[in-house]
């Protein structure tokens, strides 16, 4: 639900003209997608923004194409561009969607190049993006051990603060605001190529443009 209030406050200050006509709230993993279709189908909307995952959207896409309810829409897809949820659907995975995802296959960085092969190398399988989200997460905790030089919990607190760190996708800061990492984000659209989804014309947005600025951490996060 956070991901859709976010979308919704977001697209609201940009196109106020835009009107939402439904919402549909499956249950997690229990997703009836028939009738999720049906009742989307009523509605009518010239665009959808989806948040399943898992075994959720494989059925979510799969109804939708047998209805065709997927025709002629826009259809806006958080996570489905991200190998764990993409490759399960093999050649039924949608074409056309707008999606955050991870292209391993087509990041051509020095860095991120460097651990692709060092990955494959070491377990004979490509990265998801939990494999690069993991092994961030390391490499944060290690950085921040090194700044802070003790265990220490308010030193090791301070040394997180502008802490900045190499990734598979270039530099993370850890603001000092709020803490929050800038790591970024692909969007790109959805494809099929040589019978399986892939993320195509896509781009990789550094979350530091798109973090909260500081006034409105202020105000949802007083500081001390």
């Amino acid at each position: 639900k956070d991901a859709v209030k976010a979308f919704k406050k977001v697209l609201t200050s940009k196109r106020p003209d835009v009107k939402f006509v439904a919402e549909q709230w499956p249950a997690l993993f229990k997703i009836n997608a028939g009738a999720e279709i049906q009742a989307l189908t009523r509605a009518n909307p010239g665009a959808v923004y989806n948040v399943t995952f898992g075994g959720d959207l494989a059925k979510f896409v799969r109804e939708g194409k047998l209805r065709g309810f997927f025709k002629d829409r826009f259809i806006v897809s958080l996570l489905t561009g991200e190998p764990e949820y993409l490759d399960p659907l093999k050649g039924e995975a949608p074409v056309g969607w707008l999606v955050t995802g991870y292209p391993w296959y087509d990041i051509k960085t020095p860095e991120h190049t460097k651990f692709l092969r060092a990955y494959q190398e070491k377990y004979n399988d490509y990265p998801r993006l939990g494999s690069v989200v993991g092994y961030c997460m390391m490499y944060a905790v290690a950085s921040m051990l090194k700044k802070a030089g003790t265990t220490e919990t308010e030193k090791m607190v301070d040394a997180m603060e502008g802490l900045t760190f190499g990734s598979p996708f270039g530099p993370i800061t850890f603001r000092a605001i709020d803490h929050q990492s800038t790591m970024g984000a692909f969007v790109g659209y959805t494809a099929l190529k040589d019978g399986r989804g892939v993320m195509v014309n896509w781009k990789y947005m550094d979350g530091k443009f798109f973090l909260p600025p500081d006034h409105v951490v202020r105000k949802l996060r007083p500081q001390d």
